[in-house]
């Protein structure tokens, strides 16, 4: 049960440090800056959006994980605890 607390932890901070990289991402869309070609614009978004996809499956694999540790005895000790 500890590994699964630790992967549950794990993906979550995983899926917030991706949204703070597709925040930065993002801002990088929305400032004009000279120079800025509508490519790398796109590029801009598309690394936005994926890391925006990424940080949901993240945080979906963590609501799954917490979910087997509620359905147990021993996982819900571990809960509780931290």
């Amino acid at each position: 049960m500890k590994n699964v607390f630790n992967k549950m932890m794990d993906y979550k901070r995983f899926a917030f440090i991706l949204m703070a990289l597709s925040a930065f991402l993002y801002i990088g869309v929305v400032i004009p800056a000279a120079g800025k070609t509508l490519h790398k614009e796109y590029a801009l978004m598309a690394g936005t959006l994926a890391s925006t996809a990424f940080a949901a499956y993240f945080f979906f694999q963590s609501i799954k994980l917490r979910k087997i540790l509620n359905e147990s005895e021993e996982g819900q000790d571990f809960l509780s605890k931290k």
